[in-house]
């Protein structure tokens, strides 16, 4: 799907050098008439050029903006690309990345962009997302004491920590595994609430973008049977729209953890497969956690549990809702995997504040824990859940 793009064919080698992705040269041009962009059109170019390529680099962009509205433009420090030390071009390259996920503009509604207009931080460990339900807006300021509203863009930070733009900074707010909820800054604006149907439909185009580019991805690279590890979450509803619409033929694949599956999760996988007319397939593991202990981050062992329970039902491809803002090491996988069996990553460039909105646009409901708050769902004795997560849980629960 990403493709790196330089202008000559020594710019590329070394691009090749740097980089674990698509290469392509632009055969030396001097002016971008002298190559075909629609070459790109199911890509996401990120384009590399040497400062003395400015000129060039104006060019490129005034014309692939009328082709896509996902690509990014890199200058480099040095002259040219392939005099470039290979760490600042695997930084510019992380950076793009991100730019992807974290350029937002303001008008009435947020709309992503390929470069920031309201003052975010941009950063390959950050995720944005949005602020949807009125159960989620009153689960925030019960437990934190703070004012927000529907579609606020949430950015979310290291350790989890989350900045929350209404479309100007209003809070900063810590979930730190480990820690109790805080708050860490506070404005006391009113913040504006902010139409979430409007929010889709002007980001449609955005949308309707990603969707080709990971079609195409899929059905290049899917072969055999296919199935989607289908979880219930938001990333795994996002691949699995996108499978169905990319191959038809495609199986949702349900691990059910018994005992610890979270709230409504089975009833959502089911509803969700009824709404695409996707067939399920289900296996249930247990967690034995008198035997184990219940897990840590030092211990995952609930996961290989997970993936034995997956290898049983898997098909000959995978179609995995992973993405690169949930984690380093998803980051640094490639598009393509072959672990359990060939895995493909449709949605691995996507923002969770994407994912949701295109969930939305396709006509499903999100899992119901996202509109109390929850930023990603797991089991009820994840390691990885914050005190605020645990907090929602004992609010449900009581």
């Amino acid at each position: 799907m990403i493709v790196a793009v330089a202008r000559a064919r020594k710019d590329a080698k070394a691009l090749r050098h740097a980089l674990d992705c698509e290469i392509m040269s632009l055969g030396g041009i001097r002016s971008f008439k002298d190559f075909d962009l629609s070459q790109l059109k199911d890509k996401i170019p990120i384009f590399f050029f040497g400062r003395d390529e400015i000129e060039l680099a104006d060019e490129i962009e005034e014309e692939i903006s009328k082709m896509t509205p996902i690509y990014q433009i890199v200058i480099l420090s040095k002259k040219a690309v392939r005099n470039t030390r290979i760490e600042e071009i695997r930084s510019m390259f992380e950076l793009a990345k991100a730019r992807i996920r974290l350029g937002f503009k303001f008008d009435d509604v947020f709309i992503f962009s390929n470069r920031d207009h309201i003052g975010i931080d941009v950063d390959p460990d950050y995720d944005a997302y949005f602020i949807i339900g009125r159960n989620f807006v009153e689960n925030t300021r019960r437990i934190f004491g703070i004012d927000v509203e529907e579609g606020n863009l949430v950015i979310r930070k290291m350790y989890n920590e989350e900045w929350i733009y209404c479309p100007e900074l209003k809070a900063i707010i810590s979930k730190k595994i480990g820690e109790e909820p805080s708050v860490k800054f506070h404005k006391s604006f009113k913040p504006k609430r902010i139409d979430i149907d409007e929010m889709i439909a002007r980001n449609r185009k955005w949308l309707k973008k990603l969707e080709e580019i990971s079609i195409s991805f899929i059905r290049e690279n899917a072969k055999g049977s296919a199935g989607v590890p289908f979880s219930g979450g938001k990333d795994s509803t996002a691949a699995l729209i996108i499978a169905k619409k990319a191959l038809g033929n495609v199986k949702a694949l349900y691990v059910r953890v018994k005992d610890y599956e979270m709230p409504h999760t089975e009833d959502y996988v089911e509803y969700v497969c009824d709404k695409l007319n996707v067939e399920l397939i289900k296996e249930t593991v247990e967690f034995d956690v008198r035997k184990y202990g219940f897990p840590t981050h030092d211990n995952r062992w609930c996961t290989r549990i997970k993936m034995e329970g997956l290898k049983k039902i898997a098909t000959d491809t995978l179609i995995v809702g992973d993405r690169e803002a949930e984690s380093r090491i998803r980051r640094y996988r490639p598009e393509i995997l072959r672990r359990i069996r060939t895995e493909l990553f449709p949605i691995k460039y996507w923002s969770a504040g994407m994912v949701q909105l295109y969930v939305l646009m396709n006509g499903l409901k999100l899992h119901p824990l996202y509109y109390k708050g929850f930023y990603r769902l797991g089991c009820t004795i994840c390691p990885s859940l914050s005190g605020w997560e645990i907090s929602l849980l004992k609010f449900l629960n009581a």
